[in-house]
C-alpha cells in the first residue's frame, strides 16, 4: 500500500527507522561492531546526526557519528573507519618485534575516532603509550620504540 506525502519531496528514496534500526553494523575492514539500536536526530535541526550501536550482553554501546557512516544498505550499515576503540585486546609489538602486552584501553582525541594514546598492561602496570610511538595498527600494534626505549619513556610515567 503506497502512503502519500505532504512533505513536498518524494520519500521514495528515503530510509526509514525500519531501514536502520536491528542492522548489523561493518567497519572499514568488514568487521561486525554491533547492531544499530537508535537513531540521533537534531532537535532543532531535524538533522540526522548519527547511530548508537549495540555492543552485545555485557558490553557498553557506542555512539557512531554520520560523518564515519559510508552507506547504509538493505541488511547491515557499512563505516567508513575502522572503530578505535575495537583495538581493545589486541597485541602491542616493539619495533624488534618484542610483544609488550595488550591494549587495555584506548584514549581518544574528544568525540572523534581519533587515537590520543593505548593503555597497555605490562609486567602488572599499566602503561600509558602515546600516538607518536604508534606506528601502525593491523592485526597488532607496532610501535617505533624498542622495549628497553619504552621503558625510559615511561619510568615515573607509569599509570597505578
Amino acid at each position: 500500500m503506497s502512503q502519500r506525502s505532504i512533505s513536498g519531496k518524494d520519500l521514495n528514496e528515503a530510509v526509514t527507522s525500519d531501514d536502520l534500526l536491528g542492522k548489523d553494523v561493518i567497519d572499514a575492514d568488514g568487521k561486525f561492531i554491533g547492531v544499530a539500536e537508535k537513531v540521533f536526530i537534531h532537535p532543532s535541526t531535524l538533522d540526522f546526526m548519527g547511530i548508537e550501536v549495540d555492543k552485545g550482553f555485557l558490553r557498553r554501546g557506542l555512539s557512531i557519528g554520520k560523518d564515519y557512516i559510508e552507506r547504509i544498505a538493505k541488511h547491515a550499515v557499512f563505516l567508513k573507519i575502522r572503530v578505535a576503540f575495537e583495538i581493545r585486546g589486541m597485541n602491542v609489538f616493539s619495533r624488534l618485534g618484542e610483544n609488550l602486552g595488550k591494549v587495555t584501553n584506548v584514549e581518544l582525541i574528544g568525540y572523534k575516532n581519533e587515537i590520543k594514546a593505548i593503555q597497555i598492561k605490562h609486567e602488572g602496570k599499566n602503561v600509558l603509550i602515546p600516538l607518536n610511538y604508534i606506528v601502525k595498527i593491523g592485526e597488532g600494534v607496532f610501535l617505533n620504540v624498542s622495549k628497553e626505549e619504552l621503558m625510559d619513556f615511561i619510568k615515573g610515567k607509569v599509570v597505578p
